[in-house]
């Protein structure tokens, strides 16, 4: 395995997928999209409360911004960078690939990049596809990708999970090959490896219903091989006031669950010796180092 050196290790990437309530995948099928105009918004304070928990600890983030979001909160993407922080994209309208084909997700593409780059006057570099739905099935969004001119994708995940992930796919990161042979580089989150597979140990509803001793455990482990790791959150997870969106009992537990706690529980993370919280794009190069030492993983169905 290609390491880092030492002065390298520290760095990590905390990264904030930036949705309302009402985008989640969970509400899917119970909540229109013809609807969203007449929820209330709240992401922003949730945004502004994570930003301020961000700069008691000295860290950087990489938020991966819903064009939608954008639009609704047109201050939110300037106020983010001024603050010292990455902006990358996480779509438009929060559609799973599968529910896109390539027409329409580089159109899907085109309108999230230009709203970001328009507000914050920076390149967007990164993409993290909603629900990590970069699989086999979707391989051709590779390619979409590169034709956009996006430098790294963060939407593999490398564990067994029903509605997404790529098992095999490496921990760290690496470059993936899409269907016309072209490869673009591909940072996933974090993961603990015990008893011969991968535990999702990242962020998201893991983070709320784990006991934390999880997401510590593949923390320690990647320090311990010299492994990036990259976590992940929702501004929502952090807003216990959120709206109840009429969903299933079990997508009332996994996404109600551990609302309260999820500051403190953020806070504590960011506290641990050891690491130094950076954006995606400021360690590009490790990655590159680290994605030049294996073989490109072929993400096909």
């Amino acid at each position: 395995m290609n390491t880092l050196s030492s002065d390298q290790k520290l760095h990590s990437c905390l990264t904030i997928d930036v949705e309302e309530y009402f985008h989640i995948e969970a509400a899917h099928g119970h909540v229109s999209k013809s609807q969203w105009d007449k929820m209330p918004s709240r992401v922003a304070n949730s945004v502004h409360k994570l930003l301020e928990l961000m700069s008691r600890h000295h860290c950087q983030a990489t938020f991966f911004i819903l064009g939608d979001v954008a639009k609704r909160c047109p201050r939110l993407a300037k106020t983010i960078v001024d603050a010292g922080h990455e902006v990358a994209s996480h779509g438009t309208n929060h559609d799973r690939l599968h529910r896109l084909n390539a027409v329409s997700f580089a159109q899907d593409l085109t309108i999230s990049k230009k709203i970001l780059e328009d507000q914050t006057g920076q390149q967007v570099l990164g993409y993290r596809a909603p629900t990590f739905s970069m699989v086999p099935q979707t391989a051709w969004a590779i390619d979409v990708l590169l034709n956009a001119g996006f430098v790294y994708d963060a939407s593999i995940f490398p564990v067994m999970h029903p509605a997404y992930g790529v098992p095999d796919a490496p921990t760290q990161p690496f470059y993936v090959t899409g269907p016309s042979g072209r490869q673009l580089l591909e940072v996933p989150p974090l993961t603990w490896h015990v008893a011969s597979k991968n535990v999702a140990v990242a962020g998201g509803g893991y983070f709320r219903l784990l006991p934390l001793w999880f997401m510590k455990r593949g923390l320690k482990q990647s320090l311990s091989q010299n492994r990036p790791a990259v976590l992940y959150f929702h501004p929502w997870e952090f807003d216990p006031d959120i709206p109840r969106l009429p969903l299933p009992l079990t997508g009332r537990l996994r996404t109600y669950i551990g609302l309260r706690s999820a500051m403190r529980k953020l806070d504590h993370i960011l506290s641990l010796p050891g690491r130094q919280w950076t954006t995606m794009s400021s360690n590009l190069d490790h990655f590159r180092a680290i994605a030049g030492g294996g073989q490109p993983y072929a993400l096909a169905a």
